[in-house]
């Protein structure tokens, strides 16, 4: 029984998922979602291709996590004051 690269791939996701519910920052799953992406290609194309994957990897996690702080940012992440702070002289 010989294990595939893809199969690796999507193993090494389900590991970024489980550590995202852990950890809860929103980081981890956009690399499970990099790694998902990556073992499609791998099953695509058969096989293993390191400058391929890498980039493939680094950018679609990129993406992923930019898109997900931009849909979940919450109201307080955007404070603006409205009155003068207390600090200023």
């Amino acid at each position: 029984m010989n294990i595939e690269w893809y199969q690796i791939s999507i193993v090494a996701a389900i590991g970024f998922a489980i550590f995202e519910l852990f950890t809860g920052t929103s980081i981890a799953l956009g690399f499970c979602v990099g790694s998902l992406f990556v073992s499609f290609l791998q099953f695509l194309f058969d096989g293993l291709s390191i400058n391929r994957d890498a980039i493939t990897f680094a950018v679609v996690s990129f993406l992923t996590i930019v898109i997900i702080r931009k849909y979940f940012a919450k109201q307080s992440d955007e404070h603006v004051l409205n009155q003068d702070d207390v600090n200023l002289y």
